[in-house]
C-alpha cells in the first residue's frame, strides 16, 4: 500500500463506490458454426435483434468463404450465445 504511493494505512482508506454501469455489457463475442463446428468469433452489440445478427453474420467475407457461393437451409441464432448456419 505505501509502494502505491499512500501514508495512510489500507484499513481507514474509502471502500470502491458501486457503479452499475460497468456491469452492463454492452458487446458479445458470437461464435458462428457451420453445422455446428465453430469457425471464427465475431463481436456484436448486445442489443442487436435476431434478423440485423443474420444479416451481419451473413454479409461476413468468413461466412461468404465458408458458404462456397450456397445458401444456407437453416441460420440457428440464439441471441447473447451462438449463430449456427446448417447448410
Amino acid at each position: 500500500w505505501q509502494k502505491l504511493g499512500h501514508d495512510t494505512s489500507v484499513t481507514t482508506a474509502a471502500y470502491p463506490v458501486f457503479e452499475e454501469k460497468y456491469l452492463v455489457e454492452s458487446i458479445k463475442e458470437y461464435p458462428i458454426s457451420f453445422n455446428g463446428k465453430m469457425r471464427f468469433t465475431l463481436e456484436l452489440p448486445f442489443d442487436m435483434s435476431p434478423q440485423e445478427i443474420e444479416q451481419t453474420v451473413m454479409a461476413h467475407e468468413k461466412t461468404q468463404q465458408q458458404l462456397n457461393g450456397r445458401s444456407p437451409k437453416k441460420v440457428i441464432i440464439v441471441p447473447g450465445k451462438i449463430v449456427n448456419i446448417v447448410g
